[in-house]
């Protein structure tokens, strides 16, 4: 199911009657934004109706009112929003994160009608990492996934991993109508039509927290995004560039024929702060980084 489809889900149900108020009560109200044949009104209670072409369609108990939109909460960690380009489903933040999450470390699994098994999980040696993917799930479709943890060899002996997993036919579909895992192995997108710019920056803050890296050489902080799925990577130094920043060019480590290639992008040392504050991570290792740079800036202005 393409984004498209997607979209249309998200108007349908709204057009079913995701309201918290009924169709015909009649109560004082002011327009909060007119898009078009839509309007927007919220009523001396402090509820919002939307109208087209003067009929009501929906009313809701809250909405977030910007300049240019209007932004409505439904179900499933999805958003409604009005604005002159017309009714659209949104990708609230908290859903948002978690497919980027999910793109860096995570999968979904859905087996055959024999086998019955639905799966969605996150992979990780962070226990916090593995917290913040089970707390998003409680959070977006009320259900808590279970953290199964096994040890792993690395180069620095035995390490134990966290693989919070949550059986569910209702999200395994869910999430796989968004397209953001496979089809081939490694493969990830964003799902780019479903993102506003605060979705963009919920989504790259949960990859960047799998599979971003801060290393450093001297005085200096590298800030790099790493994938071996090109195209992927693409789109995310895309989404940085609309929301203004000026990533570099994707460089691509050749390895031997048993591993993939590594591409990477990084971000300069001049927009890192805009990146700590904008983006950030939910990584314990990156936020004690962001908090030595952050120091390092503060002192800076001080002396001047």
């Amino acid at each position: 199911m393409g984004s498209g489809s997607r979209i249309g889900q998200c108007k349908r149900r709204f057009f079913e009657g995701e309201q918290a108020r009924g169709e015909k009560e009649e109560e004082a109200s002011h327009v909060v934004g007119a898009f078009g044949e839509y309007e927007v009104r919220k009523s001396e209670s402090g509820g919002y109706a939307l109208c087209k072409s003067g009929e009501v369609v929906g009313a809701f108990s809250g909405a977030k009112v910007e300049r240019e939109r209007v932004v409505f909460e439904l179900s499933h960690g999805m958003n409604l929003e009005v604005s002159d380009k017309g009714v659209r489903g949104r990708l609230g933040s908290e859903k948002a994160e978690l497919c980027g999450l999910m793109a860096s470390d995570g999968g979904i699994y859905i087996g055959s009608q024999k086998t019955r098994i639905y799966e969605v999980y996150f992979d990780s040696k962070s226990e916090v990492l593995a917290r913040a993917f089970s707390n998003l799930i409680e959070e977006i479709y009320s259900e808590i996934p279970r953290d199964y943890t096994y040890f792993k060899e690395t180069s620095r002996g035995k390490e134990i991993y966290h693989k919070p997993r949550v059986y569910s036919k209702r999200i395994a579909y869910d999430l796989e109508a968004l397209r953001i895992k496979g089809p081939r192995p490694f493969e990830f997108h964003p799902p780019l039509d479903l993102l506003d710019n605060d979705g963009k920056r919920a989504y790259l803050r949960g990859f960047f927290s799998g599979d971003g890296n801060i290393s450093k050489h001297g005085d200096y902080y590298y800030f790099r995004i790493y994938s071996t799925c090109k195209e992927g990577l693409e789109e995310l130094r895309e989404m940085l560039i609309e929301l203004g920043f000026h990533p570099s060019d994707i460089h691509v480590k050749h390895r031997e024929p048993k591993w993939r290639d590594l591409y990477d992008f990084s971000i300069s040392e001049e927009e890192h702060l805009k990146f700590i504050e904008e983006i950030g991570s939910r990584n314990p290792e990156h936020i004690n980084i962001f908090q030595l740079i952050k120091s390092k800036y503060e002192r800076e202005e001080k002396e001047g």
